[in-house]
């Protein structure tokens, strides 16, 4: 199959989390079982910026689209990103596009730089036309750069939900046989826009329907992706249970109840070769499932880093999170004074909220002999720390997958979570039964509330203390457990299959 996918972030060019590392895992996978994929981003400065800083470079592709917005002509060019293969670069230096067993992926770049060259890439009052430019742009380019009409185009989140909207309207003459899939990355963020920005994205007035883009008084580019799109997915199955009840549906579960025989739960998959233990090269010292001897190194050389005694056995919890209300993480910071009282050592890597951040450095110099807290986001330390660490703690009010608890099985670190979403989903609570049938990975609580969180805290420092043998044991089964991206293709192809059978 021919596939565009079109997202506002990939990894590594510009990232602020999960999205952009799914939208540059599942193209390699999908190539890899022979499908041709484009993907399109965005060219923000930041984008440019990295490119240069990553040694690759931007080729014309000699696509160039055309879009009216308020009565004036917007044009977008169309870059492809090359990064020098090193294979290829020993022998010619030339640049080429990453090849599976049978398909490709090339990565472009949309070129408007009225619009994208700018400091950040959201939350700017002219976001209607930034990211609607983007979207027309992927769907006048994509026939000639997949070297034909694209079967499929899939959007992820709001920022490209116009897509399968567009392909329903005035698009459907260019690309009548296109289907079109958008996934739904985090359901709280949906595009909302005034009623006025109508004609700045090049729609009339048909769209503004209870069951299509309107949405109490607003545009809802979410909902309209959803309406219109052939199939819609979420990034776990547990999510896409979840988004169709009022607790976890963001008002939009009656709209996701209508078009639920469409909605299909995906679990995101991981690079598998980015995090691996046997071969990290952040790792001062490498282990396996076979071997943890050097787990244990890692964790020696986590509490050096920390200035906390290397040889002391009580167990290390590590956070590696955005610092927000979702994540639970005041819920946590609550319970730091339990913790510091069993002994358990806290080691953070994150940030987020300013209020989050200033509390969790108060509780550092208030347990000075418990807890550190590194402000800021550093990949090779969250690699460190998630080897080093015995438990990492997820407390998340909603997950819609979640990509740390499995880093962290991948580490034979336990994740301590909230069974909601993704996490759910991956992580098997240690009941005595699992224990029994050695299929426990980690520990899980249902309840949003401190004594949940307590209890599968208790959970685990009752297995760690009191039967080092089946903590040894769930390591190795989390180690085991398969969170590569080759299953989670292949029923994305299933769902791409279904929504072309839509098509004529």
């Amino acid at each position: 199959m021919r596939i565009a996918f079109a997202a506002a972030e990939l990894t590594p060019w510009v990232s602020t989390g999960g999205l952009g590392e799914v939208v540059a895992a599942l193209p390699k996978a999908l190539a890899a079982l022979g499908h041709d994929v484009a993907v399109y981003v965005p060219l923000y400065r930041q984008v440019r910026q990295s490119v240069g800083a990553r040694g690759a470079r931007l080729v014309d592709t000699g696509a160039v689209s055309h879009v009216w917005m308020g009565g004036h002509r917007v044009d977008a060019r169309v870059f492809r990103i090359a990064e020098e293969s090193r294979t290829v670069a020993l022998q010619s230096g030339k640049f080429e596009a990453v090849r599976g067993d049978h398909g490709t992926v090339n990565t472009y770049a949309v070129d408007c730089p009225v619009l994208f060259d700018r400091d950040g890439i959201y939350g700017h009052s002219d976001d209607a036309a930034r990211f609607s430019t983007f979207a027309r742009a992927v769907l006048n380019t994509a026939h000639k750069l997949l070297g034909g009409h694209p079967d499929i185009i899939h959007a992820h989140d709001w920022h490209t939900a116009l897509l399968p909207v567009y392909l329903e309207g005035p698009y459907r003459r260019l690309l009548p046989t296109t289907a079109s899939v958008v996934t739904i990355h985090n359901l709280a963020y949906q595009g909302l826009f005034p009623l006025s920005e109508l004609s700045t994205i090049g729609l009339d007035r048909t769209t503004l329907h209870p069951e299509k883009l309107e949405f109490f008084g607003h545009l809802n580019w979410l909902k309209g992706g959803i309406a219109a799109a052939d199939a819609i997915t979420t990034v776990s199955p547990r999510y896409a249970e979840e988004i169709r009840t009022p607790e976890f549906g963001e008002r939009l579960d009656g709209v996701l109840n209508h078009h639920s025989r469409r909605l299909f739960g995906i679990l995101n998959g991981i690079d598998t070769d980015q995090w691996n233990p046997s071969k990290d090269k952040y790792l001062s010292h490498k282990f396996s499932a076979a071997d943890l001897k050097g787990k244990d190194d890692c964790r020696r050389t986590v509490l050096a880093m920390a200035n906390m005694d290397g040889n002391d056995r009580h167990p290390v919890f590590g956070i590696v999170s955005r610092l927000s209300r979702q994540k639970g993480l005041d819920l946590l910071a609550d319970l730091v004074p339990y913790l510091a009282s069993r002994s358990v050592r806290v080691i953070l890597l994150g940030k987020g909220e300013p209020a989050l951040e200033g509390r969790f450095e108060a509780l550092e110099r208030q347990f000075s002999d418990y807890v550190r807290v590194r402000i800021g986001f550093e990949p090779d330390l969250a690699h460190v720390l998630q080897a080093g660490a015995d438990a990492i703690l997820m407390p998340s009010r909603y997950e819609p997958c979640g990509l740390t608890q499995m880093y962290a099985m991948r580490y034979g670190t336990l994740p301590i979570v909230r069974a909601v979403g993704g996490l759910f989903d991956s992580v098997v609570p240690a009941t005595n039964r699992t224990v029994a049938e050695k299929t426990a990975t980690g520990f899980t609580y249902d309840h949003d509330t401190h004594a949940g969180l307590q209890w599968a805290i208790d959970r685990a420092l009752e297995i760690y203390y009191g039967q080092p043998e089946v903590w040894r044991q769930m390591q190795q089964t989390a180690m085991a457990a398969d969170f590569s991206w080759k299953t989670s293709a292949r029923r994305y192809v299933d769902v791409y299959r279904l929504a072309q059978g839509k098509k004529p």
